[in-house]
């Protein structure tokens, strides 16, 4: 007696192609395609995050450089050049200065400087040697660059050389006929570890003192 057709088994002659499994060569090329993938998305993330870490250290060099120089053009706008210093010294005001000397409003000393080995204790700390000091009156230098930035060039542009302010009752004319003025030279460094944690900024400005009177 005949089965059903229901109960038969149906086959056709491509079940084995259809029932079998990658062969190792497929594999291969799989496994290489993915580690390709892989690969290039991890170099980009290394990439990325490198890049992120460079522009944070940037941002944070530029806001530091900002707050240094704005602190030194304050005192230089709102006080005097402090010329009896540099005659002290026994030798004239060359170009460039590593040393500012000023004399704020109230007629206390202020001296803007670089570190060196007899006061670098002051600096936040050893990897942010030099920093830049400041030295108000008879105190103790301290630090005005923060943790993280140390101090690659520091340089003072004063004008006029010789104080404006002297008489000469002989020549019947002022020692020099020019607003006193300073152009600051700063050169600012991050430190770390990696090279894109350390970035380099760059700058100049120029400030004038306002009280001048003669």
């Amino acid at each position: 007696m005949m089965r059903p057709a229901i109960y038969q088994r149906c086959s056709t002659p491509d079940d084995g192609r259809r029932n079998r499994g990658f062969t190792l060569m497929e594999l291969l090329v799989v496994l290489t395609i993915f580690s390709t993938v892989v690969v290039a998305a991890t170099d980009i993330f290394l990439l990325s995050s490198r890049s992120q870490r460079k522009i944070f250290s940037l941002e944070r060099a530029q806001a530091d450089a900002r707050f240094t120089m704005e602190a030194m053009t304050r005192e230089i706008r709102t006080g005097n050049l402090d010329y009896g210093y540099y005659d002290g010294r026994g030798t004239p005001i060359g170009l460039p200065e590593v040393e500012l000397a000023l004399i704020d409003s109230t007629g206390a000393a202020i001296r803007f400087h670089e570190s060196d080995a007899g006061n670098e204790e002051a600096c936040p700390e050893p990897q942010s040697r030099p920093c830049l000091l400041v030295t108000v009156g008879a105190n103790d230098p301290a630090s005005i660059t923060p943790k993280g930035v140390r101090v690659r060039n520091l340089k003072f542009y004063i004008s006029p050389t010789v104080d404006p302010t002297v008489f000469d009752p002989v020549s019947g004319s002022y020692a020099a006929d020019e607003q006193p003025r300073v152009t600051i030279v700063l050169v600012l460094e991050t430190t770390g570890t990696k090279a894109e944690e350390r970035s380099v900024v760059y700058f100049q400005t120029t400030a004038t003192n306002r009280s001048y009177v003669r």
